[in-house]
C-alpha cells in the first residue's frame, strides 16, 4: 500500500501521544498519508503491507542496530527521520548513543531537541544539513493545548487503582534498569561503545541504589497520610520489577503500589511529587511545575554526570526521604530546573506543531535526505562482520530453545522489554480522533 508517511513507535506509553498528535494535525491541514505503527511487535506484516515515502524512525544509531537493517532493506527508496528520544545524555550515554556508521551518518534527518544535541550529532559525523532543532515534543505535551487531552487524571486514575486522592500522591519512576542487566546484556554495550569497566560498575551502582531505596519506598508505605507509587520503566518487565524490589526490601506492605499502566505523563500531572534517581522524567516534571527531589542514596559516579543534576534537590537518607514526603508544605524547587529544560528544549515553540511541520515537508519534497539505497546494496552481501552477528544471534537461540525443550526455564525467556508496547489499530485510531478533538 503507498503511504506517505510511516511513523514507527518504540515504547507506546513514551511516544504514542506525539506519533498520534502529529498525526491529528497532518489529517486536519494536509492530505499527507499517516499510519503508525510498532516497531516491536508485527514488524513483518507492516513491512509486507506498506511502501511508505517518509519512515519515522524512534531511534537509529546503526543500521545494525534494534532490527532496522530490516527496515532499510524493504524500504531503501525511503527517507528516514530519527526522532531519537533519548537526547539529553549523561556522560557514559554519549558514545553509547552516538551515530555509528554510514546510514546514521550520512542518510537519516536527525531530530533535536536543542542545541546541545545537534553539537552532539555534529561533532560525531552528522552534518548540519541533516538535523533540524525544534524542541521537545514530550515536554510540548505539558503545555496548551496538548495539555487538556489528559483531563482530570487523578479522578480517573484514583478510580482506577483504588487511591485516595485525599493522600499525598509521591510518585517515582524508576530509572533502575541496569540492576536488571545480565552479563550478556552489559556485553552488548560495550560492543556499541560502552567502557568496559564502567559498564560494570554501572550495574553495581544501579543494583546497590535500588536496594537502598526498596528499604526506603518499605518504611515509608506505613506512612498513612501517602500514597508511593513505583512505576518501573518501559524496558523493565513488571513482574520482574516487583519480585526484585520486594526480594530486596525483605518483604513490601501492600500500601506500595507497583503501577506500568498508562504513560508517565499522566502520573506526573496527577500527582504531588516526583522523586526519581537520575531520569529524565524528573525534568518533565519540572515542566509540569510539580516539586522534584533526585534519590541518591549511593553518590553518583562521575561517569553518569550531567549538568541538570545541580539543579535538582537530591535525597541521600532514608530519614529524609520521609521528612520530605510528608513535609506540610511542598517547596516550589522545580523552578531553576524547570528554567533549564526550557532554555535548552522549549524555546524553539511547539515542538509537536513544528515536527508535523517538518514532516510534511519531507513529504512534499521541500526538505530532502538521500534514500539508503547503496546502504540496503550492502545488508545484501554476507561481509565477515554479518556472519559473526548471524552466527552469535543464531546461537543464542539455539541455546535458548534447546533449554527450553529440556524443561528448563531461563530469565531470558520471560524477559520481554515491550510487554506493553503492543498497538492495535483501533486504538490508534481512537486516540487520533480525541487528538483532533482536542486541536480543533
Amino acid at each position: 500500500m503507498p503511504l506517505d508517511i510511516l511513523f514507527f513507535v518504540e515504547h507506546v506509553a513514551r511516544e504514542l501521544d506525539i506519533a498520534c498528535a502529529v498525526e491529528a494535525i497532518l489529517e486536519m491541514k494536509t492530505d499527507i498519508s499517516v499510519k503508525i505503527a510498532s516497531i516491536t511487535h508485527r514488524l513483518e506484516d507492516v513491512l509486507e503491507t506498506f511502501q511508505p515515502k517518509i519512515v519515522v524512525l524512534p531511534y537509529c544509531v546503526a543500521v545494525h542496530e534494534a532490527g532496522l537493517d530490516k527496515i532499510v532493506a524493504r524500504w531503501p527508496q525511503a527517507q528516514y527521520i530519527n526522532l531519537a528520544y533519548e537526547q539529553v545524555l549523561g556522560e557514559a550515554q554519549k558514545n553509547l548513543n552516538s551515530p555509528k556508521d554510514a546510514f546514521a551518518r550520512q542518510y537519516v534527518l536527525h531530530y533535536a531537541w536543542g542545541d546541545f544535541f545537534a553539537q552532539y550529532l555534529h561533532a560525531n559525523g552528522v552534518p548540519e544539513s541533516h538535523v533540524v532543532i525544534h524542541g521537545n515534543p514530550s515536554y510540548a505535551l505539558y503545555r496548551e493545548p496538548y495539555k487538556a487531552y489528559y483531563g482530570n487524571q487523578r479522578h480517573e486514575l484514583a478510580s482506577r487503582f483504588g487511591l485516595d486522592p485525599r493522600k499525598r500522591w509521591v510518585f517515582i519512576p524508576e530509572n533502575y534498569g541496569w540492576a536488571f542487566f545480565r552479563d550478556h546484556m552489559v556485553r552488548a554495550r560495550i560492543r556499541r561503545g560502552f567502557d568496559p569497566q564502567q559498564a560494570y560498575q554501572y550495574r553495581d551502582f544501579a543494583r546497590q541504589s535500588l536496594h537502598a531505596a526498596a528499604q526506603w519506598w518499605r518504611e515509608a508505605a506505613q506512612i498513612d497520610s501517602v500514597e508511593l507509587i513505583i512505576r518501573p520503566r518501559p524496558a523493565i518487565p513488571a513482574e520482574s520489577f516487583e519480585a526484585t524490589v520486594r526480594e530486596m526490601a525483605g518483604g513490601m506492605p501492600e500500601q506500595v503500589r507497583f503501577i506500568k499502566h498508562g504513560t508517565v505523563r499522566e502520573w506526573i500531572l496527577a500527582s504531588d511529587v516526583v522523586m526519581s534517581n537520575f531520569s529524565t522524567t524528573l525534568l518533565e516534571a519540572a515542566v509540569a511545575q510539580k516539586p522534584v527531589y533526585m534519590l541518591a542514596p549511593i553518590p553518583f559516579p562521575d561517569f553518569l554526570y550531567a549538568e541538570w543534576y545541580e539543579l535538582t534537590e537530591q535525597i541521600d537518607r532514608g530519614d529524609v526521604f520521609r521528612e520530605v514526603i510528608t513535609q506540610p508544605n511542598l517547596p516550589k524547587n522545580w523552578k531553576d530546573l524547570e528554567q533549564w529544560a526550557a532554555n535548552a528544549m522549549i524555546r524553539r515553540g511547539d515542538a509537536i506543531a513544528g515536527l508535523a511541520d517538518i514532516l510534511a515537508s519531507l513529504a512534499r519534497g521541500e526538505l530532502t535526505v538521500p534514500p539508503p539505497i547503496e546502504i540496503a546494496r550492502r545488508l545484501e552481501r554476507l561481509t565477515p562482520r554479518r556472519i559473526i552477528r548471524l552466527g552469535r544471534k543464531f546461537g543464542w537461540n539455539l541455546m535458548q530453545n534447546s533449554l527450553a525443550v529440556l524443561g528448563i526455564k531461563t530469565q531470558d525467556q520471560g524477559w520481554s522489554g515491550h510487554e506493553s508496547d503492543m498497538i492495535s489499530s483501533s486504538e490508534i485510531a481512537r486516540r487520533v480522533a480525541q487528538w483532533r478533538k482536542i486541536l480543533v
